[in-house]
């Protein structure tokens, strides 16, 4: 029941965008992409997000580690998600060359086939695409700070590299519009450069993509 319920979560939102989509108030200037050709024929192309400067939203549950600390402070999650294992954010979104294109949700949950995560990405003037991942261990970021000698409470920095998705693990799963029919790839890359006391993280998510034309 419960699982249903986050699923309907997930797909409200989703709907929700792609509602802003098909029925706009305005009609949005599509600003060019940063793609590149790789060798068996499909496209490659990365989306950014900086912490903490582009996040929007954030909220979860203490089995999501750091990143499940409510994101602003006064967001939380329904009384009813509150014990399960669930993460949801929300960030703006970059190209790789600095600028804002659009915006993205990114929903976690355990499932009862393992840990599972998506991506919704709207990019105004091109459409909405979606990602999905398996595997990724809720605290796999916090696990990688511990090594390097962060402990909650006191402030770090460095710079620490994390891939959330191990390889093939993360699917472009189609879209709308000009992501309509794609499939593909994608890799989830954290690059921390810091954390405060209060656990807020500073660094970029780097989503890489490889896509091609589905049937």
């Amino acid at each position: 029941m419960k699982a249903a319920f986050i699923l309907s979560v997930i797909v409200g939102f989703a709907g929700v965008l792609a509602g802003a989509h098909f029925y706009p108030w305005v009609q949005h200037v599509r600003l060019p992409s940063r793609t590149s050709v790789v060798a068996n024929g499909g496209r490659a192309e990365e989306f950014v997000i900086r912490l903490p400067a582009d996040r929007v939203h954030g909220a979860g549950t203490a089995a999501a580690g750091l990143r499940g600390e409510a994101r602003p402070a006064a967001a939380r999650l329904p009384a009813d998600l509150a014990d399960g294992a669930l993460l949801v954010e929300h960030f703006k979104v970059r190209d790789t060359g600095g600028q804002v294109i659009g915006v993205a949700a990114r929903h976690w949950t355990d499932t009862p086939d393992g840990w599972a995560a998506a991506w919704a990405l709207m990019i105004p003037g091109r459409g909405t695409l979606y990602l999905t991942g398996r595997g990724e261990g809720a605290a796999r970021v916090d696990a990688a700070l511990a090594r390097a000698g962060f402990a909650r409470g006191t402030p770090w920095s460095g710079e620490l590299t994390v891939d959330l998705l191990d390889e093939g693990a993360g699917r472009v799963v189609g879209g709308s519009d000009e992501f309509e029919r794609l499939v593909g790839t994608y890799g989830e890359r954290w690059t921390v450069t810091s954390v405060a006391a209060d656990g807020e993280l500073a660094g970029t998510i780097t989503l890489s993509t490889v896509t091609r034309a589905g049937s």
